[in-house]
């Protein structure tokens, strides 16, 4: 064998081993509970009762699980996403508030999470989309004459951005990100998510890596894991593969992403968010696309964008605004 070669392949198979040592030591545990988490996990599912799970039929054949809340005709239908680590209640203060200013709302179970799939996997980076046309087209079925709205929260807030950005998009009369998350660094950020995640790096590097020369056979690897309390309400993910979280993150350059993003949208955040920096948002956001408007709102918490009272109006308002077109 020529030496050139030997050098290659010797250089090849150190560089393989190298990664591999990688996947194996880099792994994720879940962080110290979260004190303002555990405290708002006891608020959700509070006020209006809670609608029984309901199902939708995906691509796949998978039953996936979504909550339903009435609304009145020619008001529109939203489409509510929970955030990281969430289920469908998650968001029932919003999608009744919705629902009581006529909107009918779908809260889903984003595959990963509580009663649709395998917690914290999916199987293929992009299946969440593929989802979320499939109840696009199911609840389009079903309200044939109504505008839809799309509202995500948090881990939910980024995927929506995402949806905005992507083919998707048109079926939007408009799209509410309350609370997103961004990146996992910059202005926008805490360190560790405010203490509610703690996020194995490396481990992520080697995959993206992978990922760009075709290799995806280890996206089921976990790659984070959440501050989930203890008896948290319904059936929660507190850890994260590969393509679950690449499938709902923004990518990690995200300017140019929301910067191409054309239908009418919004970002909300509380002004007192302790796992996102809200007055970093304006400038943020207005630096890629000033034609989307940040309400930064006074005295609301992350999660209290989903349940107080002050935000569930804010955002039901935006709503109202979006699908009727003003």
């Amino acid at each position: 064998m020529k030496p050139v070669l030997l050098t290659a392949l010797v250089l090849v198979a150190a560089l393989v081993a190298a990664l591999a040592l990688v996947l194996a030591m880099a792994g994720v545990k879940e962080p110290p509970q979260l004190e303002s988490m555990s405290a708002a996990d006891q608020r959700l599912g509070s006020g209006a009762p809670v609608p029984p799970y309901e199902r939708f039929p995906a691509r796949d054949g998978a039953q996936l699980a979504y909550r339903f809340y009435p609304g009145e005709p020619g008001k529109g239908v939203a489409i509510a996403i929970h955030g990281s680590s969430g289920v469908s209640v998650a968001v029932h203060g919003v999608s009744s508030g919705f629902s009581a200013a006529g909107i009918a709302t779908y809260a889903m179970d984003l595959r990963g999470h509580g009663e649709s799939g395998t917690l914290g996997d999916l199987a293929y980076r992009g299946q969440s989309e593929d989802d979320l046309a499939d109840l696009v087209a199911f609840v389009a079925a079903r309200h044939p004459q109504e505008k839809l709205l799309l509202f995500g929260h948090s881990l939910g807030g980024a995927f929506v951005l995402r949806v905005a950005a992507s083919p998707l998009a048109p079926r939007f009369a408009g799209i509410i990100a309350s609370a997103p998350i961004l990146s996992s660094s910059g202005p926008t950020s805490r360190p560790d998510t405010g203490g509610w995640t703690q996020v194995s790096l490396p481990r992520i590097a080697v995959l993206t890596i992978l990922n760009r020369f075709g290799i995806s056979a280890l996206d089921g690897l976990p790659v984070i894991a959440y501050a989930v309390p203890p008896g948290a309400t319904g059936k929660r993910a507190r850890i994260y593969s590969h393509r679950l979280l690449a499938s709902l993150m923004l990518p990690r350059d995200w300017g140019p992403t929301v910067a191409s993003i054309a239908r009418p949208t919004v970002v909300m955040i509380g002004a007192d968010d302790a796992l996102f920096v809200a007055g970093a948002y304006p400038a943020a956001i207005g630096a890629v696309n000033d034609r989307i408007p940040v309400d930064v709102l006074a005295g609301i918490d992350h999660m209290g964008m989903v349940y107080t009272p002050a935000a569930v109006a804010a955002t039901t308002a935006r709503a109202t605004q979006l699908l009727s077109g003003r």
